[in-house]
This record gives C-alpha cells, structure tokens and sequence, in this order.
C-alpha cells in the first residue's frame, strides 16, 4: 500500500500550475515595501493574473528567535524579489517513502504568496489559504491559488508557518510556550490586513480557509479574540479544534523530558534547556524530533510536540472549555464571525494512507485487505481511551462494541468510521453547534473524486476520501500516481465551478451561493441542522449522521479536559 503512504499526513505533495510561461513583471509599493511579482495569462482564457511569490512577513525565526512567537518584519527599502517563491520551513523526511521530495528547506521561511486576478487596482474580497500537513509538513505554494482568483474573482493569499517542533515545541513556561505556528499563521493575518490594499485587496472582507491541520488552524485563529478586524470570515475543511487536537500539560512536559534526554541538553532549568537547543542545528532538531523515525508498531498515535497547547497568552485555557462559556470572549468573537465547516463522506481514508507498515506486521494484516478488529480495538481505539478517558475499560468495550462488524468488508468502513469520528466528524459537528446562532453553514462533500489524493483506494473502501475536495479549487497537472494528461471531465468542471461559487460568494458576502438555479444552501442551526450535500447533484438535508453525535455526546461521559496549570510568570502583552 506504499502509494497510499504517498499522501500521508493530511495531503503533503502536491505539484500545481495555474498560469503559462509568459511572464512580465511589476512593482508595486506596499506598506511594508516595494514587491516585484509576475503578469501571467491564465491558461483559459488568457487574462493577465499577477503572482507576488515568497513575500516575507515576518522576522525570520532563527538564533534567538528560534522557539519564540513571531515577530514583525520591519519595513524594507529594497524591492523584494517576488517572482520566485520562498524556501518551505523545516519538516521531517518520511523514511519508508524514500521518493517523496521537498523544495529547499529554511528556518528562515515565513513567507506568503499572493494571487491577484486580472487587474491590480480592484477592491476584492481576500481569501487566506493555510495549508494542511498535520502541523509537521506542508507549504503555501503546495496549492497554486490561480484558478481560485480567477474563477471566484477573489485575491488568494497563501502562507507558510512553522511546523513540527520549531512550530510547537513547549516546556510549559515562558521558557517556550509553544504555538509558534499560530503565531506565525497571526502574523500573516495582521500583514494581509495592513498590505493587501496595495494589491488590489479589500482588508475588511478578509476569509482565513484552510484544510485538514490548515482547516484546524483556521479555526483556531477563531478563538482567539486579538484577531478581531483581522478576518470577518472562516471556511475550516475537514478539521477543527476539538477535545483531542491541544495537547495536555502532563504531555508537554513528557515530550520536553525525551527531547532533553535525547540532546543531552540539562533539564534541570527550563531556560537553559531551551537554550541549548537553540544551539543546535536545524537538522539536529528535526533528528531529535522526528515524529515518523519514532512511530510505535503497536498504536496509533493520538498526540505528539507537533501540537497546540494552552500558551496562557494566545489561549488562557482549553479552548473548548472557553467556547462552552458563551459568555467568554472566545466565544463571543467566533460567534461574530461567519463560519462554514464540513467534510469529505469518509474522512477515514487518512487511516488507511497513514497506517505505517509497522503497525501492519504487529498486527499481521496488509491495509489493501482490509483492517482487522483487533488492530481497531488494540491499537487505535485503547491508546485513544487511555489518553482521553483514563483508560475507562466501559469506554473502550462500548467503542469496540460500536466499531465492529462481521465482514472483512465492513470491519474496515468500521475502522475508517472510527478514525473519521474521532478525528473529524464529532469534532466539526460540535463546532458548529457552538457558533449556531450565528451565520453558520455545514457541507459535505459525496461526489466521488475522479483522482483520489494517492491513486485507487482498496476495494474495500467507500465513500469520498479526505483531501479529494481540493482538486475543484487548485490547479492539479500532477499528483503523485496521477498521469498528467489527465484532466476534470465537462461534469466535474461543472461541479467545480458550483464549489468555487459557494465558496467565494461566501468570502464576498457571508452568504453561500452559486448562482441562478443553484441550490439554496440553508444555514446550520441547532434544531434542523441544515446542511449542503455536495453530489453530482447537490441537495440540501439536514441533520447529517446522528448516530454519531449520539454515541459522543450522549453515550459517552465527557472527555477530560486537563486543567492548564497556572503560569504567573510575565509574558508580552499581546
């Protein structure tokens, strides 16, 4: 199942072109600097689209800065050179997919690009793309935002942020807080809002929209209250905060204590420690922190340093406890943005693409066959318990109860199910349940993709596969085990277009809509649960997989959130 690995961690490769060869370029004097970028024809109808590639928005994250929260670029005299894009931030390698490349890495990476359709001089609505990669791999200019801008009449901006331990690496003080991403992802918000002007932007119609992590990210970006006037709008894809995506106190500080055992850095004093690694390559970083090289044979892994945590300055508690206080002004503020979330009909390809042949010879099964109840109960479904239930055996027998099935068929839907909910589907309906009130939409999407993100699933598996979504957004010539000369069929551009519709209208407007004739999209709300089913024909229904919702919310006792531990220490005002 080795193509499958191909896409692992929520969509990583993807090679886009969205304008021919014909370039001229252009400078255009922004705020933080005069920009040179490109003047390309999009291919289908040979309008001029303009590309400002590699835009630095920040200080770069090196020396000192390493492990710290982001800090503002000052302004530059020279032209920047933004007709190449920038270098992508440090990430792991994955070792049992040797042919998977990367651009030319740099901590110094914070950079974004933006796309500009037809002329520079408009007042368009903005949208922010953050990228998907499970906060350890990924970058902007994966996703090429020409065909966005142009079908949608719409400035796209995409960013890079950094990821894994340089993105999130914590030791529960001031030392290293940790959400280093985020703060960059902040950054880039408050730089899009001070600069997009001069590109043709409208800074007060401004959607942050991202995918998988990038979907997660945009959501987090939600909650966090100093973002007001930043963005009105957010489309998270296929992930959202939750529960299970912040990573414990007792868990920081265990990570923290293997990085200094496997750097030899003292641990005894949070600050030198920290120090110490500053000392250390980038390369060695990546070394002492690779969460691939240390993957176990026997669970899947429901945490790791690559995760947000309760900072106490981005977020003074779990988030979640502040959205269940509609009084909080976490709350108050997500509910005054509008909000759209949904996902792919099986969310649970990522088991199958991510499922490391190790975990398959412990449990002595190939992915290709099929996913055997022992390797659900064992190794997804006990870790998972253990963490987030302490351990509660009842929990994890109703689970396994609940995730079974007779045949070899639907024993591995059963696990994909158990893998989509708990990683996606609860979540997302949860969160939109928290914003109903407000202008809020749910979708998902059911028409069958004809390239599935990695190439044929197995047989086995049904439904629309995580990632499969974003093809009708961004310009694809070749993903992987995708032959280039293949291209969207007349009926699948038509659906396209209709995605590109809800989605920029919505960017526009706070209304989802894709023209004459197309079908009303209801806004979600706590009773009917109105949602858009994205087939080949697109339906409105409502209230989408009850069932789910049932077992999580009331079958099951509510998953602990851990008390932050109180940080009296000082830190920045934000």
């Amino acid at each position: 199942m080795k193509s499958s690995f191909v896409c692992l961690i929520f969509t990583f490769l993807v090679v886009l072109i969205g304008a021919d060869k014909n370039e001229d370029t252009m400078v255009i004097n922004a705020p933080s600097g005069p920009i040179k970028g490109l003047k390309l024809n999009y291919q289908k109808t040979g309008e001029p689209l303009y590309e400002f590639r590699g835009i630095p928005f920040a200080k770069p994250p090196i020396g000192p800065l390493r492990f710290k929260k982001t800090e503002p670029l000052e302004k530059r005299k020279e032209v920047h050179d933004g007709t190449k894009f920038g270098k992508i931030c440090m990430q792991p390698g994955i070792d049992f997919i040797p042919e998977l490349s990367r651009p030319a890495m740099s901590e110094d990476c914070l950079v974004l690009n933006v796309y500009v359709p037809r002329k520079l001089h408009e007042r368009l609505s903005v949208m922010v793309w953050i990228h998907g990669g499970g906060f350890w791999i990924g970058y902007g200019h994966q996703y090429d935002g020409g065909k966005l801008a142009m079908e949608g009449n719409v400035i796209i901006v995409t960013i890079n942020y950094r990821l894994g331990a340089f993105g999130l690496f914590a030791v529960g003080d001031s030392a290293a807080r940790g959400n280093y991403g985020l703060w960059d992802q902040k950054m880039a918000l408050q730089w899009v809002h001070d600069n997009i002007a001069s590109f043709g932007g409208n800074p007060e119609s401004v959607t942050v929209f991202g995918e998988s992590a990038g979907g997660c990210s945009a959501s987090f970006q939600s909650l966090i209250p100093s973002n007001k006037g930043l963005f009105q709008r957010v489309i998270a894809q296929s992930s959202v905060v939750s529960r299970f995506v912040v990573l414990k106190d007792s868990s920081v500080e265990k990570f923290a204590a293997e990085i200094a055992e496997k750097s030899s850095c003292p641990f005894d004093e949070k600050q030198i420690f920290v120090d110490c690694l500053r000392e250390k390559t980038a390369d060695e970083i990546l070394k002492l922190t690779d969460v691939f090289a240390s993957m176990p044979a026997d669970k899947m892994m429901f945490e790791s340093l690559g995760m947000p945590v309760v900072d106490h300055e981005l977020f003074l508690e779990h988030p979640i406890k502040s959205l269940e206080d509609k009084s909080s002004d976490v709350s108050q503020f997500f509910r005054s943005l509008d909000f759209m979330a949904g996902a792919t009909s099986n969310e649970g390809s990522t088991l199958y693409m991510m499922v490391p042949p190790s975990f398959q010879e412990h449990y002595d099964f190939n992915v290709t066959e099929g996913i055997p109840l022992k390797a659900v109960c064992d190794g997804i479904l006990s870790p998972f318990v253990e963490l987030f239930y302490a351990n509660n055996s009842k929990v994890k027998d109703k689970l396994c109860k609940y995730y079974s099935a007779e045949s070899v068929v639907d024993q591995s839907l059963k696990a994909t199910d158990a893998w989509a909910d708990i990683i996606f589907n609860f979540a997302i309906n949860k969160m939109l349940e928290y914003h109903s009130g407000g202008n809020t939409y749910q979708y998902v999407v059911s028409k069958l993709s004809p390239k599935p993100f990695g190439g044929p699933p197995p047989s086995w598996f049904k439904g629309v596969g995580h990632g499969d979504e974003l093809l009708y957004f961004f310009n694809i010539t070749q993903f992987l085990s995708l032959d280039e000369e293949e291209i969207l069929n007349d009926k699948d551009e038509d659906f396209g277009k209709k995605m590109i519709s809800y989605w920029t209208s919505f960017a526009k407007t706070g209304v989802p809509y894709a023209g004459d004739g197309s079908v009303l999209w209801k806004p979600f709300d706590i009773e009917d649960k109105n949602y858009l089913d994205l087939d080949v024909e697109i339906t409105q229904k409502s209230n989408y997989k009850p069932e789910i919702l049932d077992l999580w919310s009331n079958q099951l006792p509510s998953s602990d959130l851990e008390p932050a531990t109180p940080d009296n220490s000082q830190h920045d005002e934000l």
